[in-house]
């Protein structure tokens, strides 16, 4: 009966890790894609496909969008007061990897929208916030049907993109709602726990794993949803992971130059923080342009591996050894194999 039970337990252990282990395989599968042949192929698409070019459109739209963007995120977070402070505490991560003077620039701005905004989710200054903000997200998802080489006749209308790019912002504003109420969550734990000094230190080192780790869905959620026409099976994962990490990267990189080297400031007066802001836009639309051309070519070159495995097995079945009979050689018998298969075909 014992025996039983512990059988029993372990099917159902197993039922509940198998699907983590095909995802695990799936996903390690995916990233042997990445190699030196793909990272080339990638790079050599960034100018074919005018990416940079893309990228400073996005940039200028962004800028347009970016305090109509503050003013939804700061209105839609006001509703839900114990989550402000845990939404402080992603937005002190995320703005650790900003320049300086952008970073003045913007919580200027949102100290003021902060202060003088009191509207609902459903008023009309947060309608118009939203509207506004979603320029940025219309544009990337222009730049995405040129990466995906969707041609012009099969992309999106115009009310059918806006509408989804309306939708995308307010999916990314639900992340960030939900990323802060997992914040609040961990820091309420932490705080019955706090005799456990260790474990309050390992939660304040997750926080900023916890933001990236915010990048990267976000960096999903318009992949998946932001090209006109999506294939199935085009992986999204890599190109956002990577994305992200190299993001992160970049912007500590440029905040240091324009911290150490690039004073802005003094050469263009007033005008050098939002310089500075475009241009660390301008970086951020490119690194996003380019993890999901990455995601195209780890595709492609999942496709023509999938095509190789295919040609090799049907190779495989048509030199097939049959049995001859004894009236018959064996070479004349693979020779009507060999005819009636490529006759089948």
């Amino acid at each position: 009966m014992e025996w039983r039970s512990c059988s029993k337990s372990g099917r159902v252990i197993q039922k509940i890790l198998l699907p983590f282990t095909y995802a695990i395989c799936s996903i390690s599968s995916i990233f042997q894609h990445i190699n030196l042949t793909t990272i080339r192929k990638t790079i050599d698409c960034v100018g074919k496909q005018r990416l940079p070019g893309l990228a400073a459109e996005m940039a200028y739209n962004a800028m347009l969008a970016l305090f109509p963007a503050i003013l939804a995120v700061l209105t839609a977070i006001g509703l839900f007061q114990p989550l402000q402070n845990a939404f402080q505490r992603l937005a002190d991560e995320v703005s650790e990897l900003a320049p300086l003077e952008a970073l003045g620039l913007i919580e200027g701005v949102a100290r003021e929208l902060s202060e003088s905004s009191n509207g609902g989710l459903f008023s009309l200054s947060f309608a118009i916030a939203l509207w506004a903000s979603s320029g940025a997200l219309s544009a990337a998802m222009t730049a995405l049907d040129q990466i995906h080489k969707i041609p012009p006749e099969r992309t999106r209308p115009f009310w059918k993109k806006k509408l989804i790019s309306i939708g995308l912002t307010m999916g990314t504003i639900l992340l960030l709602l939900l990323a802060s109420t997992l914040v609040f969550v961990g820091d309420l734990v932490v705080r019955r726990l706090a005799d456990v000094s260790l474990l309050e230190t390992l939660w304040r080192l997750l926080t900023f794993p916890l933001a990236l780790g915010i990048v990267s869905i976000a960096f999903a959620f318009v992949y998946r949803f932001g090209p006109s026409q999506w294939v199935p099976g085009k992986p999204i994962l890599p190109g956002a992971v990577l994305a992200a990490i190299f993001w992160a990267i970049l912007s500590n990189l440029f905040r240091l130059y324009v911290a150490h080297f690039g004073n802005y400031n003094r050469a263009y007066g007033a005008v050098g923080a939002v310089i500075v802001l475009l241009l660390w836009l301008y970086m951020s639309s490119l690194v996003m342009l380019i993890g999901d051309q990455l995601n195209v070519t780890v595709g492609e070159s999942m496709q023509r591996r999938a095509k190789l495995i295919r040609r090799q097995h049907d190779d495989a079945e048509d030199v097939a050894i049959v049995k001859p009979t004894p009236e018959e050689p064996q070479s004349r018998r693979l020779k009507l194999v060999r005819g009636f298969r490529i006759g089948r075909k």
